[in-house]
């Protein structure tokens, strides 16, 4: 007996943590990729000591959750394995290119991004393949695909 793969296609979703206000006042915003093991709503909370007029901040979320122990208690999240790469780089791609457009960035503010862990693949991966216009690219504690 043989098995075979197959893959279709269907519409999901997923969110994504923001704080602060964006408007005229703003003048940066931030785009910050977690690593593995932590929820956007939470990594989020390192950047509250920004100044709040100033800054915009957006944490998309990881996809892929998963319980961080055998308690089932805290929960986490991934962005990619290696288990379909590509595919899952494609998925990942198509939420994080609706949450830009969602988010509608005014043309006055300065766009930062920053990958932390295993969000340097995200980060690395989305403005190079999509030619994001950013002012800063911040890479911390991962890897460059």
């Amino acid at each position: 007996m043989s098995s075979e793969e197959k893959q279709i296609s269907y519409t999901t979703a997923n969110t994504y943590s923001t704080m602060n206000t964006l408007n005229e006042k703003t003048r940066n915003v931030w785009i910050v990729f977690h690593g593995i093991g932590f929820l956007s709503r939470y990594f989020i909370k390192y950047f509250s000591e920004l100044p709040k007029e100033e800054n915009y901040i957006i944490a998309p979320q990881a996809p892929s959750k998963y319980y961080l122990n055998t308690d089932f208690k805290h929960v986490g999240a991934s962005w990619l394995t290696k288990e379909n790469t590509a595919l899952e780089t494609t998925n990942v791609l198509n939420y994080m290119d609706k949450l830009f457009a969602t988010e509608k960035i005014p043309a006055h503010c300065r766009l930062l991004v920053l990958g932390f862990s295993q969000g340097v693949s995200i980060a690395t991966r989305w403005t190079a393949k999509r030619k994001i216009e950013l002012d800063q690219l911040i890479l911390y504690a991962g890897r460059i695909p």
